[in-house]
């Protein structure tokens, strides 16, 4: 049964969806991690919170710049082993985070060490998943992406735990040891052969290079040739890979600014932080549900991955606009599990659109530079809500700007969907 799930190889194909659940939930331990202890750190290291924020920050934008590195990784050493040294380069930052003594200690080992693995890592694997299932794709995503949300739930009150038994470093240093078993994912990867893109071949014997070793010029032409292939930087070009990228990205930046302000917005607008608490928490177990019910609808067709997208922007963006005027319970309530089951559904059709669109050999390069742009996008455009709220002294503008860029993906979507129209009518003629 798992063997037809993947189409060809089942063991190799559920250990990479195990290495993307595991990844994810250390992702959200190691978060959730630094958030419980921005206060003790603060008293620890006498610092700022915005000091401290922005190291945790960092941690994002690092992941986006290295991925575009996964595919010469991958190639270089193969998929197993590079997910094994990601693996322990996440374990050891955190266990060495557990003896710093300054913030820049942190922020060495945070931005180097956790982004690097972290951002290396989450292509690869995902790339695995995608050869693996050639068939239940949307359901294999789905099933690893509730990683994070089991992580939410469990880590919090098990880092508490660990807090009040052990002090912030002995904490530090069980999430470290709990952050290395992304090592035992990557052997098991490497045990089962999870494919990648093919490896560099080696040049004939008469390529013509060793004759005329003098030809410079023709080494540089073959050099950018081949540096050009490794990082696919023929995807900037492609109209397919920015339409993906822009609504992938534009997704994850709202998700992740509405996750930051939610709370104080909640508060503004009269609930307790214990109200907060409960209108996450029930949205997060929507947005659990939706990752694994997309699959079921995706793969079995009973609706197109573009029709569920339109959907889940559409209602996504029309929440986060609707929020700031909610003032009763259910109101509030019912607008954040929407926001959060369909922010759970978009997390996994961003994979999916990627692989319907651009085809499996592109995944590495796309996924990589979607990491790249979203990070871009983070670095450069996440002061904005919080500029709005200083600047108007509300949340109102800063929530309608995150619904308005949450419905810039339908533009892209429906010239994606043209285009797929358009080229299976061809098809169609010429047959």
């Amino acid at each position: 049964m798992a063997s037809s799930a993947c189409g060809s190889d089942g063991r190799a194909g559920w250990f990479a969806v195990l290495a993307m659940w595991t990844r994810l939930f250390i992702w959200s331990a190691v978060f959730k991690t630094i958030g419980m202890m921005l206060p003790l750190l603060q008293d620890q290291f006498n610092t700022t919170t915005g000091i401290l924020g922005w190291i945790t920050s960092t941690i994002g934008t690092t992941t986006g710049l290295f991925a575009i590195t996964s595919r010469l990784m991958g190639r270089w050493f193969g998929p197993g082993y590079v997910i094994m040294t990601c693996g322990t380069m996440i374990g050891v930052s955190v266990i060495m985070a557990s003896f710093a003594t300054s913030p820049i200690h942190l922020a060495c080992v945070f931005i180097l060490l956790t982004g690097t693995g972290f951002g290396i890592s989450g292509v690869l694997i995902k790339e695995a998943i995608a050869r693996r299932f050639t068939t239940n794709y949307a359901t294999a995503t789905g099933i690893a992406r509730t990683g994070d949300s089991i992580g939410l739930f469990v880590c919090a009150p098990i880092v508490q735990v660990f807090i009040d038994t052990y002090g912030w470093r002995g904490a530090m240093l069980l999430v470290g040891a709990i952050s290395m078993h992304l090592v035992v994912c990557g052997a098991l990867v490497l045990r089962a052969g999870a494919p990648s893109a093919s490896r560099y071949q080696k040049l004939p014997a008469d390529d013509g290079i060793s004759k005329h070793p003098s030809q410079l010029p023709s080494r540089c032409t073959s050099f950018y040739k081949n540096l050009f292939e490794i990082f696919d930087i023929r995807l900037l070009s492609d109209f397919r890979y920015w339409s993906v990228a822009i609504i992938a990205c534009c997704s994850k930046f709202a998700f992740h600014m509405w996750h930051i302000y939610f709370v104080s917005q909640a508060k503004s607008n009269g609930f307790s932080l214990q109200e907060a608490a409960t209108f996450v928490t029930v949205g997060g177990v929507g947005g659990l549900i939706a990752k694994l019910v997309q699959g079921f609808f995706l793969d079995r067709g009973v609706i197109s991955s573009f029709h569920l997208t339109a959907t889940a922007v559409a209602v996504c963006s029309v929440s986060y606009c609707a929020t700031p005027w909610l003032t009763s319970y259910w109101p509030m309530m019912t607008s954040s599990l929407l926001i959060l089951t369909s922010s759970g559904a978009l997390s996994c059709l961003h994979d999916v659109l990627s692989k319907q669109v651009l085809g499996v050999d592109l995944l590495v390069g796309t996924f990589g530079w979607i990491y790249f742009t979203a990070a871009i996008l983070e670095f450069s455009l996440g002061f904005l809500p919080g500029w709005l709220f200083d600047t108007t002294g509300s949340y109102t503008t800063a929530f309608v700007f995150i619904g308005s860029l949450q419905f810039l993906p339908m533009f892209p979507l429906l010239i994606l969907r043209y285009y797929r129209c358009f080229e299976r009518d061809a098809q169609e003629e010429l047959t």
